[in-house]
């Protein structure tokens, strides 16, 4: 005897069929993506000058290019509200998924402070040295002051400097409290401080705590796109120490996040 599956079981299985294809399609897509990109990148870093201000800039330049582009292949739409000054600057934002400084250098052509860890990723880690990105070892206090020595040196090659003073992400509940070695570096350069809010349409987004790097990547790939948000503050100069521009930075913040 032959039996027919009802007409609506048939019509979900293919949906369920196609939604699949899809996803994977975008996956395979987005993937083959970012290899083309990070050699393309490796090409262009190749060809960097040697005077160490031309060769500041041109990493930060291409740093912003990297970052459009990954927006575009993964389809990270942002919305921003506030503005930037003229460079150079630190920004300093709250911290919930490695995307956020993706969002940002794409936003301005920049350098970013990032944790040690991201070196060693495939692919990743090598083209983000060669962009300028500074790798710091938080468990080594000379790791930290070798990289606010190179931040001070890009600001005074006029490219601005981004920074998550958290230290860690979160899952956007709560801000962590500053660290201030960027705020002494900010002041020291004489440039201002902008505060800037990060947040995501979808919870999922986040990147903290025991989540590895390539599940979440894989799971951000299959989504047809993702939406964020980055609300500048106004920009906060050199009055008070470091510390007080830290818990100032920080409570400009928690206002954005609220709004």
């Amino acid at each position: 005897m032959t039996t027919t599956a009802p007409l609506g079981d048939v019509r979900r299985l293919g949906s369920a069929g196609d939604r699949l294809w899809t996803e994977a399609f975008s996956v395979a897509s987005r993937i083959s993506g970012v290899a083309g990109l990070a050699l393309d990148t490796a090409f262009r870093t190749s060809l960097l000058p040697e005077l160490p201000a031309l060769r500041h800039r041109e990493r930060a330049r291409l740093l912003h290019g990297a970052a459009r582009a990954l927006c575009a292949m993964h389809a990270l739409r942002v919305r921003v509200t506030g503005a930037l000054p003229a460079p150079p600057f630190v920004i300093v934002a709250n911290h919930v998924s490695y995307l956020d400084p993706i969002i940002l250098a794409s936003l301005t052509p920049c350098t970013a402070i990032a944790k040690q860890e991201i070196g060693g990723w495939p692919i990743i880690g090598d083209r983000a040295r060669e962009l300028g990105v500074l790798l710091v070892d938080r468990a080594r206090p000379e790791s930290g002051a070798r990289v606010l020595r190179s931040a001070l040196r890009a600001l005074r090659h006029g490219v601005p400097v981004l920074n998550f003073p958290e230290g860690s992400t979160t899952r956007g509940e709560k801000v962590l409290p500053f660290r201030k070695g960027i705020f002494g570096i900010a002041r020291i350069a004489g440039v201002p401080v902008v505060p800037a809010a990060v947040t995501y349409d979808a919870p999922e987004l986040c990147w903290a705590g025991d989540d590895t790097f390539l599940p979440h990547y894989l799971r951000l790939s299959r989504r047809r796109e993702a939406r964020a948000s980055i609300t500048f503050g106004p920009p906060l100069g050199e009055h008070g120490g470091a510390a007080d521009v830290a818990a100032r930075a920080r409570a400009v913040i928690l206002h954005l996040l609220s709004l």
